[in-house]
């Protein structure tokens, strides 16, 4: 009995553990206390709860231990600096195990950002000196551990990133703002956690008007390397049609020069847009063929060929302009082009044949290529290249030994080149697969992708710390199985003890009786305190729990700097915002400066949200709206109707 209920319980733990985990505020508490590991010094006492002058001391310590790490540029994680600190205590210095769980786990993650993920000497004293400042947030507010929306957590996600690149192009653009962010972080952050998310929020709108650059960057990169990807394509269809229709015909120089110029062109053009089985593109390869057969016609003057055209001649000129038209943009220039072309047709429409030569094929680009060296790659890198998608970030070394994050702006196909644009925008590079893999296994290209480290780390440590939560409940209810079994035992020999005692009774005098029934009462007010207490203790958790996750007020510095964020976002700038769907992206399609309210649009422009400044602000510092370009300052035409409405109304 007891193997079986084992069994099934591994396969229960086996499902919860491969069910995807939402760690909240409680439960982060009781993961913390799991990561809370015996201290290293006897001068720190753990408590099983948080005291308000315990947590002050605390506090207090934190803050002294920052300005004297800072101040002789000490680089130890906070257990170790703690320990120190208190060793010269008379009192041990209490701390509550999920606050000391918390030391533990962000130690933890500090320690592997330092170690595994290859920053340089100046990206890791920046790191050490965010290590105490961001344990005393944390401390402040737990939903740094549980919120991936938290605007501090938010920081250090794109703080990381910045650090990944080492190039003099990054520490112009990057490096320079972001040790600005971090001195104000050490210098103004003392005891309120306001203070920290309003640098963080002005870090937020900074960071959004410098990644719209790089975006433009990225989309003029797009339409670019789209429309050689499909030259690439169109032209041999071109060169095809061509060599086919006109190729080793005799025709009049001027207009083999036509056809082999802005003609072939717009061929290439309208192939492009359309491909091969789009309606102009068949039109133009029919219009080909007629200017071709005009010509060999009339220099044939069979008869009355000349004639049969008379009519047909003009639509057929309307034709050619009208397709040449709708892919140029210089109406002088297209002048100039049809005048010969004009001019020849016209001739020969009248019987005056122009001198002719024969017209020679079209060579294809040439991808002939006359040697190879093959490289082999492995599978394994190779997998690790095509996982990627669009939007995903590479980490590649340079000629110089620094390091550059690019993004991949445009995936390649096959063996066509990827796109990838550096975090700054100042670099472009472009490679394929296979150099990408091979850059893989050479140890130059490192895959980031798009998960952030901040998130990505506490994800995984939490999940870790709530595989043991599990196991530790499955054992605790085994043990609680074990003991309900052996208290069901006891009652049945009780209950075996208390029928011979009632048959001894049938022989005992009635006074005892009495004496019996007042105990059993007894008895039973004791059970009934008992559960009272046990009522009062389940409040004191609750009450326990409160204050870890205590509920915040938005202070003034936060909404002034979420104002400020707002205020630099133009027409055109976008948000996301956090939903019960997911993240839900928006554009700004309208600033109604009169209600101070402003309207954000889907990618189709349909509305989706219109909204307060004071509340959209107010989101933004709780985290669930943030801000990913400010977008460009241009005047709204929609906007200046809604104004000339309201205008017009008053």
């Amino acid at each position: 009995m007891y193997n079986n209920s084992t069994g099934n319980g591994n396969k229960a733990l086996e499902a919860e553990n491969s069910a995807p985990v939402r760690i909240g505020a409680r439960l982060v508490i009781e993961l913390l206390r799991i990561q809370a590991e015996d201290p290293p010094t006897d001068n720190i006492r753990l408590t099983p709860n948080r005291t308000k002058h315990a947590l002050a001391v605390l506090k207090q310590k934190l803050i002294e231990v920052q300005r004297h790490a800072t101040k002789n540029d000490v680089h130890c994680s906070v257990t170790q600096i703690l320990a120190e600190s208190c060793s010269g205590m008379e009192i041990a210095l209490p701390i509550a195990e999920p606050d000391w769980g918390a030391v533990g786990l962000l130690d933890q993650l500090f320690d592997q950002l330092l170690t595994e993920q290859g920053l340089d000497q100046e990206a890791r004293g920046w790191i050490e000196k965010l290590r105490l400042p961001i344990l005393r947030y944390a401390l402040l507010d737990y939903s740094f551990f549980f919120t991936p929306q938290n605007l501090v957590r938010r920081f250090l996600n794109q703080a990381y990133l910045i650090l990944l690149s080492s190039t003099e192009k990054s520490r112009r653009v990057y490096r320079e703002k972001l040790d600005v962010y971090i001195k104000r972080i050490l210098n103004e952050f003392v005891d309120d956690a306001g203070d920290m998310n309003s640098i963080c929020i002005e870090a937020q709108a900074w960071f959004a008007g410098q990644n719209e650059k790089v975006e433009k960057i990225e989309e003029q990169l797009k339409v670019l390397e789209s429309a050689r990807r499909k030259e690439n394509v169109a032209e041999p269809r071109v060169v095809d049609e061509l060599n086919r229709i006109a190729s080793g015909k005799q025709l009049p120089k001027m207009v083999t020069e036509f056809l082999h110029g802005e003609w072939r062109r717009s061929m290439l053009h309208v192939s492009m847009r359309e491909g091969e089985s789009g309606s102009t593109w068949k039109r133009q390869i029919r219009i080909t063929e007629s200017i071709v057969e005009f010509c060999l016609d009339c220099v044939a003057n069979d008869g009355g060929e000349q004639e049969k055209y008379r009519s047909f001649y003009p639509v057929l000129l309307k034709n050619i302009k009208a397709l040449l038209e709708s892919v140029a943009d210089d109406q002088e220039a297209l002048e100039a082009t049809l005048e010969p072309l004009e001019l020849a047709l016209t001739a020969m429409l009248n019987g005056a044949i122009p001198p002719l030569t024969d017209t020679p094929a079209l060579r294809h680009a040439n991808t002939h290529v006359s040697s190879v060296e093959v490289k082999r790659v492995g599978q394994q890198a190779l997998n690790q290249i095509e996982g990627l998608s669009e939007g995903d970030w590479l980490r590649m070394k340079t000629s110089e030994g620094t390091h550059e994050l690019c993004r991949v702006t445009l995936k390649g196909v096959d063996q066509a080149p990827w796109v990838l644009v550096s975090q700054s925008g100042k670099t472009v590079a472009k490679k394929n697969s296979v150099q990408l893999a091979q850059g893989i296994e050479g140890g130059v290209v490192d895959v980031v992708k798009n998960t952030l480290y901040w998130d990505k780390g506490l994800e995984s440590a939490l999940n870790q710390l709530h595989a043991k939560w599990l196991q530790a409940n499955e054992e605790q209810k085994r043990e609680a199985a074990r003991k309900r079994q052996a208290e069901a035992e006891a009652r049945l020999r009780a209950a075996k003890e208390e029928e011979a005692r009632k048959a001894a009774l049938l022989l005992e005098p009635q006074e005892d009786k009495v004496d019996r029934v007042d105990a059993t009462e007894s008895r039973t007010e004791e059970i009934l305190q008992n559960s009272a207490l046990a009522l009062e203790k389940t409040e004191t958790e609750a009450d326990e729990v409160g204050d870890f996750i205590a509920p915040r007020t938005i202070s003034e510095h936060e909404m002034t700097a979420a104002m400020q964020a707002i205020e630099q976002i133009q027409v055109g700038g976008w948000i996301a915002q956090q939903t019960s769907e997911g993240e839900l992206r928006c554009k700004l399609a309208v600033k109604i400066r009169g209600r101070d309210k402003l309207v954000f649009v889907n990618r189709v422009g349909i509305k989706i949200l219109e909204i307060d400044k004071q509340e959209l602000a107010r989101l933004m510092v709780y985290g669930a709206v943030s801000i990913l370009d400010t977008g460009s300052a241009f005047d709204s035409t929609l906007e200046r109707v809604v104004r000339s409405i309201q205008k017009e109304k008053r």
